[in-house]
């Protein structure tokens, strides 16, 4: 093994050192997060990191609590995906009676507005353990006081007057019903002079409810004769009913509406899944101290497929330098994830290559930001050496948009190692041209 390539390994296990490191010192973390203030006029007992949790699910932390105004200003850190509104609430609870306190939120309604990253919710302020035993045993103080103090010297006397009262009112109802009871017969003989009011009424109209009940029986001929015609086939509901060409045509006219409308739905489907990317990689060669360039563009039509378009050390390069990777060569790649890996084939620097890109640590948040990768290339080389190029490398997501990381190029001749930074932008607008010459094509 050359040196360069030992130079090489142990760049990239130092890369590998120091993402570790940042991940397990300080309060570094790599999660998309953001942070909103809660302000309480009492944080007794909430940790300067304590926990924040919705509906009892650990959502962010505490990042810090500080005096402003009068008031303690709990600046808390949440997650990004979690959306907070402003009519959302927040105490300060603990596991139990003596357990650790923690900071409580709700979302809020979603009618109102959502609270930006730097925004204030006002905090509901907690009744303390000390406070509900201090106001319960002056409840009881109240009590106490009330059959021993002076007061209880006319106990007796109130509770005599009391059942005086309460019979007196029971006279007073006794008499109510039986008033009630007159009142009652009275709406009974109403009753039954209504009823033979009715009776009066119907005798008077027996004539005209004879005539009604006719009506019906002749609108009822009219529409059984009405059936008969669309059982015939008479009429145009009739051929429409009963013709048996008619009845298939009208039936092929509604399955190719039918498969008209899920094929406008699989294409629909099909713009939303496309994304693009701007793909950009600065590298810098330590063996020969000069940088490279890359650029490229990646377009995914289904989630887990992408195709690649790109050119690599783009420009002229340094004079009077050796450089042994030719200018502006070319990258055409069909690519497919499966799970935590991703094999890409196809033309890497313009000559025929595959690779290989692999999260080992995928089940693990923030881990699964390490990925490694492996690529060989040019197989019919000849010279310096009758063995492909390889590279072989790592690298680190730092945000969603960046990456640095480290690779040996051309073990088997060159092992020069280059140290890169690599930058991807979402690009919504050549994504939604494409679908849009995607429905264009017959």
């Amino acid at each position: 093994m050359t040196r360069e390539t030992k130079l090489g390994l142990f760049l990239l296990v130092g890369v590998f050192c120091l993402a570790l490191s940042i991940f397990l010192l300080g309060d570094f973390s790599f999660q998309n997060r953001y942070f909103i203030n809660v302000l309480f006029n009492d944080v007794t007992g909430l940790p300067d990191k304590g926990k924040v949790r919705i509906a009892g699910v650990e959502v962010g932390g505490v990042s810090g609590v500080e005096l402003e105004d009068g008031k303690a200003k709990v600046r808390v850190w949440l997650k990004r995906n979690i959306v907070i509104h402003g009519d959302a609430e927040a105490r300060i609870a603990s596991t139990g009676i003596i357990g650790s306190k923690y900071l409580e939120l709700t979302m809020g309604s979603a009618a109102a507005p959502v609270v930006e990253d730097g925004g204030v919710v006002i905090g509901t302020d907690p009744m303390s353990l000390e406070n509900m035993l201090s106001t319960a045993m002056e409840k009881l103080g109240s009590v106490v006081d009330a059959f021993t103090g002076e007061d209880s010297k006319n106990m007796g006397k109130n509770l005599s007057a009391t059942m005086d009262n309460l019979k007196k009112i029971t006279d007073t109802l006794r008499l109510a019903l039986y008033e009630q009871d007159k009142k009652i017969s009275e709406i009974i003989d109403n009753f039954h002079s209504f009823s033979e009011d009715m009776a009066g009424i119907t005798a008077e109209n027996k004539e005209n409810l004879a005539e009604t009940i006719k009506n019906i029986r002749d609108i009822s001929e009219k529409l059984d004769k009405f059936v008969q015609k669309i059982d015939k086939g008479d009429g145009t509901i009739g051929k429409l009913v009963s013709d048996e060409e008619m009845g298939n045509q009208l039936k092929e006219t509604v399955t190719d509406i039918r498969e008209t409308s899920k094929e406008a739905r699989r294409v629909l489907k099909r713009l939303n899944y496309i994304e693009t990317k701007w793909d950009y990689t600065l590298r810098y060669d330590g063996k020969y101290k000069f940088y490279r360039y890359d650029v490229g563009l990646q377009v995914s039509p289904t989630p887990g497929k992408f195709y690649y378009l790109g050119a690599s050390n783009v420009g002229d390069k340094p004079d009077n330098v050796y450089d042994p990777e030719e200018q502006t060569t070319f990258n055409f790649l069909l690519g497919k994830t499966f799970g935590a890996a991703t094999v890409y084939g196809g033309a890497i620097r313009s000559k025929g290559g595959v690779g290989v890109k692999v999260k080992p640590l995928w089940k693990w948040d923030p881990w699964r930001r390490l990925e490694v990768k492996a690529e060989a290339y040019h197989f019919s080389r000849n010279t310096p050496v009758s063995k492909p190029k390889v590279n072989i490398g790592g690298q680190v997501e730092v945000t969603k948009w960046a990456s640095f990381g480290a690779q040996v190029e051309d073990v088997y001749s060159e092992s020069s190692v280059n140290t890169y930074m690599n930058l991807q932008f979402k690009d919504d607008d050549i994504a939604y041209v494409l679908g849009i010459v995607g429905l264009a094509k017959p």
